[in-house]
């Protein structure tokens, strides 16, 4: 199992466009074949979106990568963040 926790600091005044805009992607990735979780949290006295994803195991996060899903709608998203992507991996879960 993968569990990966990714977090965007999204820029003032583009919080409305970015939730709208990435919503299709996460739609789109959860059904992805091995994909278990993938979990969007907004916090937005900081402006932070936080993805919880968790895949069976590291092929299928690594195909996630390659949908196209991913490889366009993230790609375009880029001008709704300060550019700093904050990602922790981690696998094989000891409990």
């Amino acid at each position: 199992m993968v569990k990966i926790v990714v977090k965007f600091k999204i820029l003032e005044g583009q919080e409305e466009n970015y939730l709208r805009d990435i919503k299709p992607c996460i739609l789109a990735t959860r059904q992805e074949p091995g994909c278990l979780e993938y979990t969007a949290f907004w916090n937005a006295e900081e402006r932070v979106l936080t993805l919880f994803e968790c895949f069976k195991d590291s092929d299928a996060a690594a195909k996630h990568l390659e949908y196209p899903h991913y490889a366009v709608d993230f790609r375009a998203l880029k001008k709704y963040y300060d550019g700093k992507v904050v990602a922790q991996r981690y696998e094989d879960p000891i409990i």
